[in-house]
């Protein structure tokens, strides 16, 4: 029988030993909770946490988490499968989680219960003993229960537990440490403060940023940037921002304007237009997903459902490819499209 939130009788599946994956068996170890190791690229899995083989690994397993690459889990996940019953739960502790979630709905659907997950702590923190310990735990209507299991093992292990959606999640990663991890590489390329025999006061955070680059986080640098959908878009406005105060200071100061060039005002004219027809289209799309929520509430329906998303955005990611789009852009903006209709949809639906 599935245990109860709160069960103290967990065992744990830990499937990746990487920085992170001996941090969280760390904590395991202190909160006294029985778990398995399944690494098969690491060496130095302690002999009593080792599974010899993946159904092993698995085998009795309350929860079953992922501690590997973004890229990694759906090639997992499919092995995974044949051995997971629905008496288990699996989750991701991956720090981008539009991406993660979209894999877990699309392999393990409603058969098998699962959660989106992101402890926001890593093997430094841990170390310095950084209060208070978070972790996001993302809602799931295809299995609700499954999130206040998640919720509670997280507790057990002293963290505070916030619920956000995926895109929140990913929004919000975007505007905080994707741009950290940006301006603190940045920085190390623009060898920022490299031999100086003193720096003013002024120059010490840019200094602490700097660090963090070089000793904390150059492992998360390309899962931040690539994975997470709003990356680009959170550093695109930041250069944009950079760019117009470089151009200022050029012109004679941060309040001096910059003159457009020839031609820019008629087409931003051309854009203007598009953009009204692209909110007229948005318009009829919010009218056809408001009729779709009426019919779902009247048949008992979830709504959204993580798997017709899912099929959604392959589809519209294949549209692009066809076209020579960068498919990974028309699927950001389609999640940013399904914010919308989301949002449109009544609170009563």
């Amino acid at each position: 029988m599935d245990s109860e939130p709160g069960d103290m009788t967990e065992s744990i599946a830990l499937l990746g030993y990487g920085r992170f994956g001996r941090a969280l068996s760390g904590l395991f170890v202190d909160a006294g909770i029985s778990h398995r190791v399944f690494d098969p690229g690491q060496d130095d899995v302690p002999s009593a946490l080792r599974a010899p083989a993946l159904a092993q690994a698995v085998e009795g397993a309350t929860f079953v988490i992922l501690s590997m690459p973004v890229s990694a889990m759906r090639s997992v996940l499919e092995a995974l499968r044949p051995h997971l019953t629905p008496a288990q739960t699996v989750l991701d502790v991956g720090s981008v989680k539009v991406r993660p979630v979209q894999v877990l709905a699309s392999v393990l659907g409603r058969d098998i219960p699962w959660v989106g997950t992101h402890p926001l702590f890593g093997p430094a923190s841990l170390a310095r003993g950084d209060l208070p310990r978070r972790t996001v735990v993302c809602p799931n209507e295809l299995h609700p229960a499954a999130v206040h299991k998640a919720r509670a093992l997280f507790e057990r292990i002293g963290c505070e537990v916030t619920e956000l959606s995926p895109d929140a999640h990913d929004a919000l990663m975007a505007r905080t440490h994707v741009l950290t991890f940006f301006l603190a590489h940045g920085l190390l390329k623009a060898e920022a403060g490299k031999d100086l025999p003193f720096a003013p006061p002024s120059f010490q955070p840019v200094a602490r940023l700097e660090e963090y680059a070089r000793l904390e986080v150059p492992h998360l640098f390309g899962v931040v940037q690539s994975e997470n959908p709003y990356a680009r878009d959170a550093r695109v406005h930041l250069l944009d921002a950079l760019t117009q105060l470089h151009l200022a200071c050029e012109a004679g100061g941060p309040g001096a304007s910059v003159p457009a060039p020839p031609g820019l005002a008629e087409v931003r004219e051309h854009v203007d237009a598009v953009d009204r027809e692209l909110v007229q289209l948005l318009d009829r799309r919010a009218r056809l997903i408001h009729q779709a929520a009426r019919l779902k509430a009247e048949h008992g329906l979830p709504l959204p459902d993580s798997e017709r998303e899912a099929s959604l955005l392959e589809a519209r990611r294949q549209w692009a490819s066809e076209l020579n789009l960068d498919p990974d852009a028309t699927e950001d903006v389609f999640r940013a499209v399904l914010r919308f209709s989301r949002r449109a949809v009544p609170t009563s639906h």
